[in-house]
């Protein structure tokens, strides 16, 4: 039986809906990254809501994560909106500027309809290597450091580190 990763995703009314049961983190952003790319490669682009309501806390790999996501949705023709980012999710995603890059809402005040009952199906963690999560890292963290001028100097350190780290694979 595989583990959950506390992730609940599945399609409502035409739109991705996920809610973070738990922590996001690096343990669970590549299962988040690959059902948003498997949905927007099956039917274009979309609209991803993300639910933080379960949500107990997030990593800056997550944060990052996200960011990737609405890049990539943004490419597509869609949005990333996160709904319920009150407290100190949403000061963690404003501190590192996000709100600029997709909709933070404390609760749904964007929302043209009212949030769908999500009875979704939790994605099961998968396994990867220590490379691979490291490459998911590198990524997340640079996905921040772009997303606004003041996260160059908190990512810098962690993004040389695991630049460094990935290099000895990179030359292979």
């Amino acid at each position: 039986m595989n583990a959950s990763s506390g992730i609940l995703a599945g399609c409502v009314n035409g739109r991705v809906w996920v809610r973070i049961e738990g922590k996001g983190s690096h343990q669970n952003s590549r299962e988040l990254k690959a059902f948003v790319q498997n949905q927007v490669q099956a039917s274009g682009g979309q609209r991803v809501i993300v639910d933080l309501s379960s949500c107990t806390g997030m990593d800056s790999t997550f944060m990052g994560t996200l960011t990737c996501i609405s890049g990539r949705l943004d490419q597509a023709g869609g949005a990333l909106h996160i709904i319920h980012a009150a407290g100190r999710n949403g000061e963690l995603l404003r501190g590192l500027g996000l709100d600029a890059i997709f909709t933070v809402d404390n609760d749904e005040e964007h929302l043209a309809e009212p949030a769908a009952v999500l009875e979704g199906a939790a994605l099961p963690a998968k396994p990867c290597s220590k490379m691979e999560r490291t490459e998911m890292c590198l990524e997340s963290h640079e996905a921040l450091a772009a997303a606004d001028q003041r996260n160059v100097a908190k990512f810098r350190d962690v993004i040389e580190l695991m630049r460094a780290e990935c290099e000895p694979a990179l030359a292979r």
